[in-house]
């Protein structure tokens, strides 16, 4: 674990809202002069704590219209397996590892529920070692967030 200062949370804080702040500017608002400011970002990029920048991409407004849920029952034996496999999918955002069971959870952008249909019935219902998947879709995003801190 990193420790962090109180300097290092107002960095973070500032990146969060825009990931492209000029350096001078997140030195202005820390207290540090734009090396210190450099420095400061490039420990927190080296301890891993920032581990990038990334573009956040509205996908309703690009036709990825389906935002589907799955949790997948799994033999325990394949769990690694069909994490991995479902990991190779562009579709699939996130796969976690939950309790209760042997339990995958995905989260997956689709163009729509046609596309929905025949990425389980080609991509996952295939993966072996799946026993079972309850799908959710997405009615409405009340929140989102990318960052803990």
């Amino acid at each position: 674990m990193v420790e962090l200062d109180e300097i290092d949370h107002k960095l973070i804080e500032l990146l969060k809202k825009d990931g492209r702040v000029a350096i001078a500017e997140l030195a202005r608002h820390v207290g540090l002069s734009r090396v210190g400011a450099s420095d400061r970002l490039n420990r927190l990029k080296e301890k891993g704590v920032i581990r990038g920048f990334i573009a956040l991409i509205d996908n309703l407004s690009v036709g990825w219209v389906c935002s589907a849920f799955f949790d997948i029952e799994v033999t325990p034996k394949h769990i690694d397996y069909v994490a991995q496999k479902l990991s190779e999918h562009p579709e699939i955002i996130v796969v976690y590892l939950m309790t209760g069971g042997t339990k995958l959870h995905a989260h997956a952008l689709l163009k729509d529920n046609t596309h929905l249909a025949e990425f389980l019935r080609k991509d996952i219902y295939t993966i072996k070692g799946v026993k079972n998947v309850e799908t959710s879709i997405m009615l409405k995003r009340y929140k989102s967030e990318l960052n803990l801190l």
